[in-house]
């Protein structure tokens, strides 16, 4: 896309984060992603948005380039969201982070690399192929946390990742896969735009097969889904997954650095 000033822009987040930093001269952005960005329920969004803040102004503070990608999705471009992607995003590694309306905070998770590695060798990453607006769901799960049962099952949510952290850090990772499938059960039943009848396919596809447990990322309503599975099952549950449905399966490392600039200017002149 091309052109003339910010104002006539349609990418919310670019025009937005460009208006914050008062860049007005000629400017060329390119985003390279190896997933289908829009709608994934991977964070691409978010992850979009701390890239873009940290070539602006290139800094190591975790915390506030995450703050700032937070300003610039969630107020100025109006977004429904939390605040995690973007934490996630420029902060990397594995941790558990508490959000409350004045602070967030974040307890990396020391856990040894024989469990990290396990924990990573079990688990399947499934494109199930539908796109979806994160921002409806979002919206419409908004409007029911005043229901007194729909406020506690995502409570119960809070409550499994404080219960993963722990299973993690013991080297329990097979428990942690049957959570991720009660935290399934437990997201489905928020809002009905949550699931529809091609994801619960996939999901019993693979539970069928030798999965413990998954359940769908992000918003939910389509984009990626993660399945807990034994390494030695997993031929047969990826196997009936690209035969029975028409998802896709990704392959996908941890990492721990989040955001990091990989080439500057300066590098170049030196060079």
């Amino acid at each position: 896309e091309d052109f003339e000033n910010l104002d006539g822009m349609t990418h919310d987040i670019t025009r937005e984060t460009l208006k914050h930093f008062n860049i007005e001269t000629p400017l060329h952005v390119t985003s390279v992603s190896d997933i289908p960005s829009r709608g994934s329920g991977l964070g691409s969004s978010s992850a979009f948005t701390v890239g873009l803040i940290n070539c602006i102004q290139e800094t190591t503070d975790k915390k506030k380039l995450a703050e700032l990608a937070c300003v610039i999705e969630m107020e100025r471009c109006g977004y429904p969201i939390g605040k995690q992607d973007q934490y996630a995003a420029s902060t990397g590694g594995i941790n558990l982070f508490g959000f409350t309306k004045s602070e967030v905070t974040n307890t990396p998770l020391n856990i040894n690399h024989e469990t990290l590695q396990t924990l990573q060798d079990n688990l399947i990453l499934v494109y199930s192929g539908i796109g979806r607006s994160a921002n409806m769901i979002l919206s419409a799960q908004s409007k029911l946390m005043d229901d007194e049962v729909k406020f506690n099952l995502v409570l119960n949510g809070r409550n499994k990742a404080i219960t993963a952290a722990d299973m993690l850090i013991k080297g329990d990772v097979d428990s942690f896969g049957d959570l991720l499938h009660l935290a399934w059960i437990d997201k489905k039943q928020i809002t009905k735009e949550i699931s529809n009848s091609k994801i619960d396919h996939i999901y019993t596809t693979a539970i069928n097969n030798g999965a413990i447990g998954g359940k769908v990322l992000g918003a939910g309503g389509g984009g990626f889904l993660l399945f807990y599975c034994p390494k030695q099952d997993q031929e047969k549950v990826i196997s009936s997954l690209m035969s029975e449905t028409e998802c896709r399966v990704y392959d996908f490392k941890f990492t721990s650095e989040g955001s990091k600039i990989i080439y500057t200017e300066e590098q170049k002149i030196n060079g």
